[in-house]
């Protein structure tokens, strides 16, 4: 993680750099390519002393002192994503007509690199306002999205159930009372029967847990609201946070199963727990579901409950006819149009949506909260109204 970090501030540092350079051009008073180099470690310098001051600030009672240091934040991943158009832009108007050599040599006369400059400012400008948008308008919308889940043994009795999917929240310094209550009355105005939460619910602290469950014990559903916990869950303390949620009327499921409905709608809800490690393994294996899978009923629907989607594999081998699960956050930036596309990739073949591998067919919900920083393009917030149908649907 630390080795992480510190490549990014290098390449923040490099691409204020290089959007200065193009900024003075474009504005022309045009600075020396030697001078836009040598700014590259002073920035370093500049922005590695002020990321722990902003990190601490987001824990501040002070709004502004927490708005400062998040503008801040968002700002340099406004000059990551922008440096990077930026130099896209540049290289592809400009190589054609240039060797590298060439440009290397610093023809900074020529025409051409008046276009190059020009398209560098361009993509520039548009890396910078959408980080920007996603911050004030992307990731203050929340959508409802219905899915028809196939799943063996179904019946038209199940599908009426209606199953609010939530997942992500990351209660914390981003996600404080105010906003959650007003996602809690959201989540209760879509009538669910039944509501599910598939990890992550906290971010990292346990002294969110009180303000988080009091909020969350708001949640109505007549068939009951189940959890399971995620590695974020963890990282803030497992039991602290499983006491919590049962403190406040939720239902934990730590490696667990209970049967839910009535009747022809009865089914089986199994939850897996996650274990808090190898988060970013892109396939995984959790020993308990191993267990799950021989002790829960098959004779009715089973609908699994579990973080992570690096369990979609296992799932499917162990035969659970359907799963639900959260973690990737879509990415929380995507391409327009290109919605499977985003950097959760890295870390998931499975990164939002339907999907199916056999007989098992698993939905990944991109999150009700956000992760680092309050930012989302092309990927809302989502509570997913889930109906479970027969297979053959």
């Amino acid at each position: 993680m630390a080795k992480m970090l510190g490549l990014a501030l290098v390449l923040v540092s490099a691409a204020e750099a290089w959007l200065a350079f193009v900024l003075a051009r474009v504005a022309g008073q045009p600075i020396d390519a030697g001078l836009a180099w040598a700014l590259v470690p002073i920035l370093l310098l500049a922005n590695a002393a002020f990321l722990p001051v902003a990190r601490r600030s987001l824990r501040s009672e002070s709004t502004l002192v927490k708005e400062a240091a998040r503008s801040w934040m968002i700002t340099s991943i406004a000059f990551l994503l922008g440096g990077t158009l930026s130099v896209l832009a540049f290289a592809a108007i400009g190589a054609p007509v240039w060797g590298a050599d060439v440009l290397a040599a610093g023809v900074g006369e020529l025409a051409p690199m008046e276009a190059a400059v020009g398209a560098a400012f361009g993509g520039g400008l548009l890396g910078f306002g959408a980080i920007w948008w996603g911050y004030v308008v992307g990731q203050r919308w929340v959508r409802v999205e219905h899915v028809d889940l196939p799943i063996e043994k179904g019946s038209p009795e199940l599908a009426s159930i209606r199953i609010a999917h939530v997942t992500d929240l990351h209660i914390g310094p981003l996600l404080r009372a105010p906003r959650l209550a007003r996602l809690v009355r959201r989540i209760n105005a879509t009538s669910p029967d039944l509501i599910v939460l598939t990890g992550d619910i906290f971010d990292f602290d346990p002294v969110y847990v009180e303000e988080g469950c009091r909020e969350l014990g708001a949640l109505r559903a007549r068939l009951g609201v189940f959890a399971v916990l995620g590695n974020h869950d963890v990282y803030t303390g497992a039991d602290t946070v499983a006491e919590g949620l049962t403190k406040a009327g939720l239902t934990v499921l730590r490696d667990e199963w209970t049967m839910v409905g009535e009747g022809e709608a009865r089914f089986c809800l199994v939850g897996a727990e996650d274990p808090g490690v190898g988060w970013a393994k892109r396939d995984a294996e959790l020993p308990a579901l191993d267990r799950l899978a021989r002790e829960a009923p098959s004779d009715r629907p089973r609908l699994l409950l579990i973080h992570r989607p690096s369990f979609f594999p296992q799932a499917a081998r162990l035969g659970f006819p359907a799963m639900l699960s959260g973690h990737t956050h879509g990415g929380q930036l995507s391409p327009p149009f290109m919605r499977e596309h985003n950097v959760s990739r890295m870390i998931s073949r499975w990164t939002r949506g339907l999907y199916r591998e056999g007989d098992t067919a698993m939905y990944v919900n991109p999150g009700l909260g956000v992760a680092g920083l309050p930012v989302r393009l092309n990927c809302p917030r989502e509570i997913a109204l889930i109906r479970l149908v027969g297979s053959g649907c």
